[in-house]
């Protein structure tokens, strides 16, 4: 659909503007996108200053990381 098209095209601006994050499937503009796991905390925190989550995950390890900050 025409929709999906321009969804697409928005993802695809956005990874290529921010190098350093990606969008889940079903992303729409404005909602959560992932960091990168090559982003630091330290270079997460200077890139999106007004913060982002870190997600629990069952191996105790907290590598996915989102943000709405873009």
């Amino acid at each position: 659909s025409y929709s999906e098209i321009l969804r697409t095209i928005d993802s695809l601006q956005l990874t290529d503007r921010l190098k350093v994050v990606a969008t889940p499937a079903n992303w729409t503009p404005g909602t959560k996108v992932m960091i990168l796991p090559t982003v630091t905390d330290a270079e997460a925190h200077k890139l999106f200053p007004k913060g982002f989550d870190k997600v629990s995950m069952p191996s105790g390890v907290n590598y996915v990381r989102t943000t709405e900050n873009y």
